[in-house]
């Protein structure tokens, strides 16, 4: 229980004048020994206001769990000053604990009494024996928010030094994710259920679906969001896929505090240092995955236009979910991407692919960039990918084969192509200051290569699994699987770039179309 060693007349009045009285308490922690204190607190107050008689007890404004230093965060608080500042004055004297329950910053804190005093209101602190309306409470109530201030400062130094110590020994705090659960090991656990859902977003995102796709996906089939939200947005999708906890790894220090008054955090982007901790808890999915969608997302978010001679300005690329040839079908011209328009002739409405640049800025930017009939170009693009399985006469064991050997082989290759750099030892050795390093960074190039490798072969037992239903129809989730990129090098000739590196030439005649 808060002692009472308030002078109850506050300030000079008029005698049995009754007083409109308001209390503020404020906890600024969640521990047990502090709520039970919040709890006394409120109880404190209005047992004494409404046992003196002089005082009208008008309400109790307590905020629980709140820093000192924001005033913006302290709900209660501002519903006491709206309250004291409004045209017809109800509150003339405001109690509380002390200087730093009310405010730990000296402006705020200085701004808000004045702005009371202005209104004869006056504000009593307990423990230092103040009431602001008093000739010498203002200078003491500087020095003792001063203080305060200073206080919560060394603080807030405090709680930085020891979270980098827990960072530089690998520790890092842990938040409930979207695939795990929190242990009361402060570990992250797998719950399985949401761990599918998780290995299915990274699935259909290789497969071209965009971020608003996937999110609709998942409202539709009713999944919740780790805030119990029904409904899903591309950023929360984007947030899954950047998610280094997805690999067992985690990153500390993503964020900062800018200043330990406003409390306001930033992305950090080099401030501060950041800590990579590996092999944390268990992955939901492989590295080689991640890394794989990584590189996708970094392909669709920044691809940009080519600027041209003309001062056309440089857009960046969005990915487009609904047609596969967004993005990938690319004027040789130009440079630019192809865009889907429907044209209607004879009556009749008919999809063609058209540059881009040629529709914005016209034939000053693109003079010769053919228009090409989606019909036409679904049948050409079913015929090179029918002549690239064509090509692939391996067998599975071969494949195998072939990459156990460049497994063995690697390695001697990244050792001649070292000797090759011996001109830049000197400035190399600048930057590496030991053999662990150099073995590192081998290691590193090794399993690189290997993982392309390794994607290739993977992409390869696919096209000769799904060969038979290729050789049949035309498909947009296997464009997006196989194709990496679309050149049109004229009105009767396109080449086709296959992620597995296989560079298809496809012609036709003006008859064909």
């Amino acid at each position: 229980m808060i002692p009472s060693t308030i002078n109850r007349r506050g300030k000079k009045r008029e005698k049995k004048e009754i007083l409109n009285v308001a209390a503020y308490c404020r906890v600024s922690t969640s521990q047990e020994e502090q709520e039970n204190s919040y709890e006394s607190q409120v109880a404190y107050y209005t047992k004494l206001i409404t046992e003196t008689p002089e005082w009208n007890l008008v309400a109790i404004y307590a905020d629980d769990g709140i820093s000192g230093t924001d005033m913006k965060k302290r709900d209660n608080f501002n519903l006491m000053m709206e309250r004291c500042l409004r045209k017809e004055k109800d509150i003339d004297l405001i109690l509380t604990k002390s200087i730093s329950r009310f405010a730990r910053n000296t402006v705020d804190c200085l701004s808000c009494i004045r702005r009371l005093k202005k209104r004869n209101i006056a504000i009593y602190f307990e423990k230092e024996h103040i009431n602001t309306l008093e000739a010498t409470g203002e200078l003491l109530i500087t020095i003792l928010s001063s203080q305060a201030q200073e206080e919560s400062r060394n603080i807030s130094e405090n709680v930085k030094w020891g979270l980098k110590r827990k960072y530089e020994n690998g520790e890092v705090l842990m938040k409930r994710t979207f695939g795990y659960e929190k242990g009361i090991d402060n570990h992250l656990h797998i719950i399985p259920e949401e761990a599918k859902i998780v290995r299915m977003i990274y699935k259909k995102y290789l497969e071209g679906q965009s971020l608003n796709d996937i999110a609709d996906l998942l409202t539709k089939m009713k999944v919740r969001t780790i805030r119990g939200n029904s409904r899903w947005n591309g950023s929360s999708i984007r947030v899954i896929l950047t998610n280094e906890k997805y690999i067992g790894d985690a990153i500390a220090q993503k964020t900062f505090t800018v200043d330990y008054l406003l409390k306001d955090r930033r992305k950090n982007k080099g401030e501060l240092p950041q800590y990579y901790v590996q092999n944390l808890h268990e992955p939901i999915i492989s590295k080689e995955l991640y890394y794989l969608v990584q590189q996708e997302m970094k392909r669709r978010t920044c691809l940009k236009k080519k600027s041209m001679s003309g001062g056309v300005e440089e857009l960046e690329g969005r990915h487009s979910g609904k047609f596969a040839l967004s993005k990938i079908l690319i004027c040789g011209e130009c440079g630019n991407e192809y865009r889907r328009q429907n044209r209607k002739k004879s009556g009749k409405e008919k999809a063609v692919w058209r540059c881009e640049n040629r529709l914005r800025n016209g034939i000053r930017y693109c003079r010769h960039s053919p228009t090409l009939e989606e019909e036409l170009l679904y049948g050409i693009l079913l015929k090179a990918i029918n002549r690239m399985a064509d090509q692939i006469q391996i067998g599975t064991s071969e494949i195998e084969e072939i990459f156990e050997i460049q497994t063995e082989v690697m390695p001697k290759q990244v050792q001649k192509e070292s000797q090759n750099l011996s001109a830049f030892e000197s400035i190399y050795r600048k930057i590496v200051d030991n053999l662990e390093d150099y073995e590192k960074m081998e290691i590193q190039i090794i399993e690189k290569q290997l993982g392309k490798n390794k994607v290739r072969y993977m992409e390869i037992q696919d096209i000769i699994e799904k060969r038979t239903y290729l050789l049949n129809e035309y498909n947009e989730q296997l464009v997006r699987k196989l194709i990496r990129n679309i050149n049109v090098v004229n009105a009767f000739q396109i080449e086709v770039v296959f992620k597995t590196g296989i560079v298809v030439v496809e012609t036709w005649k003006e008859n064909d179309k």
